[in-house]
């Protein structure tokens, strides 16, 4: 979008909430580290029912609303290939759960990286400045927390990895090859940061670039200096599922009929309802997950949610490039 008028969004407005969330997580991590440690699943826990497993489980009525399907057997028959594409990664993540995770893990680049740059208005500014930020974005937030602390960012994979049913002849990364390789990822990602705000400068946004570069600089400074899980939970809470939330809440071929709400607020609360049809299914697969995984308690839970997202995130991706620009104003901001 090359502007906030163009998809009648208040880009500043869009900031906001994440920067709150980063702000405070990067406090925490500041005068207790421990304690982000100990607050690590919380964040996946409470995304759960807000903003965090709601806004991919509303894929069910965006998926009929873009196909303009109704009908519980037509919708199904239209997100069939949803359906298939889980599949096909639960198999993938139970045969080669080493392999899975990597894959998952650059596609979480992309996908972190893609939401961020529609959402502060990047999609218009050429491919560099688009690219570069999203590249940039999700490398500083999941490569920067690799190479800080690389045994407990791997922790949660680890764990899956080993509940995998063929887990024992899978070929498996070491850590020190992981945080080779973040460091690496952390250095591309400062690059990329700068070549998107270069190409952005050129295109007569100067403050956008420097509100990119603040951005950027708060997403690596939580990686750093919170808990791994924490990190990537807050950032998935509070910046990522936000704004997909916020933007679906704004789209009017997914908000209506009936007419949506004035106000933002009330429009978000909608979204959440639309996603209760996905999110029954979706609660009974997580039981299973958390027995696999040791238990029902907030570690178990959040772990299982993350085998979750690897098994849901590839469709959900594909699904989000079809979204038409939003086209409702933020009328509460």
């Amino acid at each position: 979008m090359p502007g906030a008028e163009a998809g009648g969004l208040s880009f500043q407005g869009a900031r906001a909430v994440p920067w709150a969330v980063l702000l405070a997580g990067i406090l925490l991590g500041a005068v207790a580290r421990p304690a982000t440690a100990d607050a690590a699943p919380w964040p996946f826990v409470l995304a759960l029912v807000a903003f965090g497993m709601p806004h991919g489980a509303a894929d069910w009525e965006v998926a009929a609303r873009l196909g303009g399907r109704t009908g519980f057997i037509r919708r199904l028959s239209g997100f069939t290939w949803y359906l298939a594409a889980m599949a096909a990664c639960a198999v993938v993540l139970a045969w080669q759960p080493g392999i899975a995770t990597l894959l998952f893990l650059l596609l979480t680049v992309f996908h972190f990286g893609m939401a961020d740059a529609t959402a502060v208005g990047a999609d218009g500014d050429g491919p560099v400045a688009r690219w570069c930020l999203v590249a940039g974005r999700g490398l500083l937030l999941l490569a920067t927390a690799f190479a800080c602390d690389a045994e407990a960012a791997w922790a949660p994979f680890g764990a899956i990895a080993s509940a995998a049913p063929w887990a024992g002849a899978a070929w498996m990364p070491g850590l020190d090859a992981l945080r080779a390789g973040a460091l690496v990822g952390v250095a591309a990602g400062a690059a990329l940061a700068l070549c998107s705000a270069a190409a952005r400068v050129r295109r007569g946004k100067p403050h956008d670039a420097m509100l990119d570069l603040s951005e950027h600089g708060l997403v690596a400074a939580l990686a750093a200096l919170t808990d791994p899980l924490f990190a990537v939970g807050c950032f998935f809470l509070g910046v990522h599922a936000f704004r997909h939330t916020r933007r679906l809440a704004c789209t009017r071929t997914v908000i209506e009929p009936p007419p949506a709400p004035s106000r933002l607020g009330g429009r978000l609360l909608r979204v959440h309802a639309l996603s209760l049809p996905l999110m029954w299914p979706t609660a009974l697969c997580l039981w299973p997950l958390c027995w696999l995984l040791g238990g029902f308690g907030p570690g178990p839970l959040a772990t299982a949610s993350i085998a979750f997202y690897m098994i849901s995130t590839l469709p959900h991706h594909v699904l989000g490039l079809r979204l038409p620009r939003p086209d409702l104003s933020p009328a509460s901001e």
